[in-house]
């Protein structure tokens, strides 16, 4: 007999209980790690996007080890102790600018209150 699912959907906690171990995979370079998921269990997997540390180019998870499934023997494991972040993935997932929204004032731009409405 089955329980109740206690996890919430979508959470990479329930991937985790669903799929088992995880990858992410750069398919530019053709390199692969584990998916570490200590500060992520709790998190929407739909909000969150991966990129390499090695190239910058974006990243997808994979559910099955890539140099596992036929035609990606190649993928090579490229483990990383404390992954940084690429500089250009930066410029890639941030739109290469800063905000320029002043928030010192308290209202944002055009959003004052009018008592007229």
């Amino acid at each position: 007999m089955v329980g109740p699912w206690l996890d919430k959907p979508y959470t990479f906690r329930a991937l985790r209980k669903t799929f088992g171990q995880m990858w992410v995979r750069c398919d530019a370079c053709r390199r692969y790690a584990r998916l570490r998921l200590t500060g992520l269990l709790e998190v929407d997997c739909r909000t969150r996007t991966f990129s390499c540390s090695r190239c910058g180019a974006e990243a997808f998870v994979a559910v099955v080890e890539p140099n596992q499934e036929r035609g990606m023997e190649d993928y090579r494991l490229d483990e990383v102790e404390a992954p940084a972040r690429h500089p250009s993935a930066v410029r890639r997932l941030t739109g290469g600018r800063r905000s320029t929204v002043d928030y010192s004032g308290g209202e944002l731009p055009s959003r004052r209150l009018d008592p007229r409405r």
